[in-house]
């Protein structure tokens, strides 16, 4: 059974291909400036986590709670994707938001402001 796609309020912390396609070319002028800013958070969050390589992103591991969460830029719009799995749909939520918390505490100690959504 299909569900229901999140509320996205946001842009910097998540994005998906299918809802972020039609704005991607609102960006594109702009992309080496946030591609900076995103290397740049993505080194402030290794910095703070206990993390393991993946191509062009990390991923956190954490115990407490279980579970595992993929910080990556998003190749199409000026901000990180952050991915959670837990060991329970509560374990994950916990992981979500965790990881979104890290990227903006990262991104407020380096002067990088969030970006409205086109």
């Amino acid at each position: 059974m299909p569900t229901p796609r999140r509320d996205k309020n946001d842009h910097l912390l998540y994005a998906d291909v299918v809802d972020s396609k039609s704005k991607a070319g609102v960006w594109m002028g702009e992309r080496d400036a946030f591609q900076a800013k995103q290397t740049e958070i993505l080194d402030g969050v290794k910095d703070q986590a206990n993390w393991v390589p993946v191509k062009d992103a990390i991923m956190v591991v954490s115990t407490e709670p279980a579970g595992i969460t993929v910080i990556a830029p998003n190749p199409t719009l000026p901000g990180m994707i952050v991915l959670a799995d837990g060991g329970s749909p509560e374990a994950s939520a916990q992981l979500q938001a965790a990881g979104e918390e890290l990227v903006r505490k990262v991104m407020a100690e380096r002067g990088i402001v969030e970006e409205e959504a086109a």
